[in-house]
């Protein structure tokens, strides 16, 4: 099959990692990965802003499962009513920047000799970059809410929406 262009870029990358797994310099990211025995968490990802997944994963089964959207990206008409559920909610929530809300990578890992830094490494191999970031931001929906964490109790307001 002959490819051009991007494509024949593409091929050409993927031979490159299939013959360095094959030489084995991926060798010590798959021992890491054998180790883990059970790993689970939330996950975002960027194809899905709006979504929260749910990693799930023991032995040889995986699943990644959309469980509902981001409470940032949630109507502030369906958030709830009651001062303690706005307040466990706000507890996932961002408070530096804030405007990921409580979008975040949260996993969690269970293994025998497991090896941290190399897992890490691999997952961190996963982030966009910052180049690819300034391009999801450009093209991010908004936020469907906003939280002022500078008032005491923290008000959640609707986007675009100014603080009391």
């Amino acid at each position: 099959m002959e490819v051009a262009g991007k494509d024949e870029e593409a091929a050409g990358s993927l031979a490159a990692d299939k013959a360095a797994i094959a030489g084995g310099g991926a060798g010590k990211s798959k021992n890491a990965l054998h180790s883990v025995i059970r790993s689970k968490g939330f996950v975002w990802l960027a194809n899905y802003p709006q979504s929260a997944h749910y990693w799930s994963h023991a032995g040889h089964y995986f699943s990644l499962e959309s469980l509902g959207i981001w409470w940032v990206t949630t109507a502030l008409s369906e958030w709830p009513k009651q001062r303690p559920d706005i307040n466990k909610v706000l507890e996932d929530f961002d408070r530096g920047e804030g405007r990921f809300g409580d979008r975040r990578q949260e996993i969690v890992f269970i293994g025998i000799d497991l090896d941290q830094d190399v897992v890490e490494e691999l997952l961190d191999a996963c982030l966009l970059s910052d180049a690819e970031m300034q391009e999801y931001l450009k093209r991010a929906k908004p936020n469907a809410v906003h939280v002022d964490f500078t008032s005491d109790p923290p008000q959640v307001l609707a986007a675009g929406a100014p603080s009391a």
